[in-house]
């Protein structure tokens, strides 16, 4: 199962001030905005490695004000990430899996949210390995918490 063993925390939530972090103890019973980040981006890497684009993507505002970057690519909007993923991926089993190392969450404000975190994505065919970390801003919606932009940095290992 995806992250078997990985414990996190949730600390007081005030505005400005890391409210949890991924390495720590754990929860308490209430979910918190920051327990509810994580589960959304927990449920972002679990699609990710069932390599379910569509049930990624759902992680991100489906707007065309929506921004990702990764390393020097600039996507304008969900439906551009989303064609770029699409065709980037023509085969899903090249997606490789993901492991998140470390994800830390701090609320701006009640409704927004920034995420920092470090993850790596392995290839079961290939010795490949790439690295990277990722800051997220995620937003507050009727619907849930939503990524309204990204920027990921990558190595490869």
């Amino acid at each position: 199962m995806l992250l078997a063993g990985f414990s996190l925390s949730v600390m007081a939530e005030e505005e400005g001030e890391w409210v949890f972090d991924s390495v720590g103890s754990v929860p308490g019973a209430v979910k918190s905005d920051g327990q509810q980040v994580y589960e959304v981006l927990l449920r972002m890497l679990a699609r990710w490695n069932a390599h379910d684009l569509e049930g990624h993507l759902a992680a991100y505002w489906k707007s065309p004000e929506l921004l990702v970057v990764v390393d020097s690519e600039q996507f304008n909007g969900w439906q551009q990430l989303h064609d770029s993923y699409v065709n980037g991926y023509p085969d899903r089993d090249s997606m490789g899996y993901i492991s998140p190392a470390r994800i830390r969450i701090k609320l701006l404000k009640p409704d927004l949210a920034v995420v920092l975190s470090w993850w790596s994505i392995s290839f079961p065919n290939s010795k490949q390995r790439v690295a990277g970390n990722t800051t997220m801003n995620l937003q507050k919606f009727d619907d849930g918490w939503k990524i309204v932009a990204a920027h990921s940095s990558t190595t490869d290992r």
